[in-house]
């Protein structure tokens, strides 16, 4: 087992208003070595504010000074999730380099604003 002190930070800020993100993350078993730091972005938007990303365009995240949003986060998170969980397999299945994949995440954010509107939430962080 790995010292915590000694593991690496992975930080995600996402919509912890939004039950489909927020099943995301805390489903999320990263490999040992990594220590995963969840921010609800609604709390912690100023943190971002330096970085020129809009939390509203996907979920981001943060290792060693640098910035994934969106598609690149996911495709990260590929490298890192373990694979023998359902959200590790989930990820196998996709490509992350391609059209497709881009397009199905900006449809994954359209049906979330849509999800939100329903429940009364505002998308926009």
């Amino acid at each position: 087992m790995i010292n915590e002190n000694k593991k690496e930070k992975i930080e995600i800020y996402f919509d912890k208003e939004c039950p489909f993100c927020n099943s995301y993350v805390n489903y999320l078993k990263l490999k040992d070595g990594y220590l995963l730091v969840l921010k609800n972005a609604r709390e912690h938007k100023d943190e971002l504010d330096f970085t020129k990303l809009d939390i509203n365009k996907g979920f981001i995240v943060v290792y060693k000074d640098n910035f994934y949003q969106a598609d690149m986060a996911l495709k990260f998170i590929n490298s890192i999730v373990k694979k023998d969980t359902f959200i590790g397999k989930m990820h196998f299945l996709f490509k992350y380099d391609n059209f497709f994949s881009r397009f199905l995440y900006k449809f994954l954010l359209i049906i979330r604003k849509l999800f939100l509107y329903s429940l009364k939430i505002k998308s926009n962080i």
